[in-house]
């Protein structure tokens, strides 16, 4: 990749978003020392990344009026794995529908105790509550009850809703958008948000993708790369959705909602996973069905 990824110019760099930039940069930086990776080579496209998810997700500059609201999920999780050691840091991240919009965002517990269900409020996923919101903040209470601050932007990539993954990849896809696409990547390859799970060093923002179906129809193979353009290897889904319907040959997959590791068509049917072990790109045992 060429030139800048970002600048920091224009009316929406103000105070409070360079404010949050710098703590988000510095949380992340915490993580990489911990796990030993210092400032590597995708530094500059994760510190992009939360310049980004500090803009791109920002639906204007006032705040809005508290208002009814759905917490649509709330999940307790470690932003590192729990690779980091000492440096462990539970995290609850927050999908909430508010004034029409989904929101997503992080609130950080106690060192490495995390914060209780009634403490960070998770015992009122699925529930209605009330609302209000910024650039960079989200505050979320009950009536007759407290209220407590999330930041805005999220990394979690577990939630079950769709409309909430959809809003953790917006600002990777940013990113992926503003990527030259290597020599190395075919035309046809298309962006997805990588997977942010197991060691931090494995993890990329975005990894580029060509999908195709096996002649038999049986499979769907997709080659990767990462963003730089070196190969990542290849994942495979069985040739039918996780309910068991098989797919058309015009499949069509759903870029912002998919990411690596997990394939969602347009259809919001979601691909199986090929769980299956292979030898030298072959099946360890023949004639296994795909599970």
């Amino acid at each position: 990749m060429k030139g800048p990824l970002f600048s920091i110019a224009g009316p929406l760099c103000d105070r409070t978003t360079l404010i949050r930039f710098v703590s988000n940069v510095l949380h992340s930086l915490r993580y990489e020392r911990a796990a030993g990776t210092g400032l590597g080579g995708d530094v500059r496209v994760k510190i992009a990344l939360l310049l980004m998810a500090a803009l791109v997700s920002a639906s204007s500059q006032s705040l809005h009026e508290v208002a009814p609201a759905t917490l649509v999920e709330a999940v307790e999780y470690e932003p590192c794995d729990y690779y980091c050691g000492p440096f462990n840091h539970p995290t609850t991240a927050y999908c909430v529908y508010a004034d029409g919009q989904i929101l997503v965002g992080e609130r950080a517990g106690l060192l490495w105790f995390g914060e209780s269900d009634v403490a960070s409020m998770r015992d009122l996923a699925g529930s209605q509550i009330t609302a209000r919101f910024d650039q960079s903040s989200i505050w979320i209470g009950k009536s007759g009850q407290r209220t407590i601050r999330i930041r805005r932007g999220s990394n979690y990539e577990q939630f079950k809703d769709t409309r909430c993954l959809v809003e953790v990849h917006k600002p990777k896809l940013a990113i992926a958008a503003g990527a030259e696409r290597p020599l190395s990547v075919p035309a046809d390859a298309f962006p997805l948000a990588g997977e942010q799970r197991g060691n931090i060093q494995n993890r990329s923002v975005f990894v580029w993708f060509s999908c195709t179906l096996s002649p038999t129809l049986s499979t769907v193979d997709c080659r990767k790369w990462y963003p730089n353009g070196a190969s990542r290897g290849v994942e495979r889904y069985c040739g039918r959705t996780v309910d068991g319907v098989s797919i058309p040959p015009d499949f069509s997959i759903d870029h912002v909602a998919s990411r690596e590791r997990q394939i969602i068509l347009k259809s919001g049917a979601v691909l199986q996973f090929d769980h299956r072990g292979r030898i030298n790109d072959k099946l360890a045992h023949a004639g296994e069905a795909c599970y």
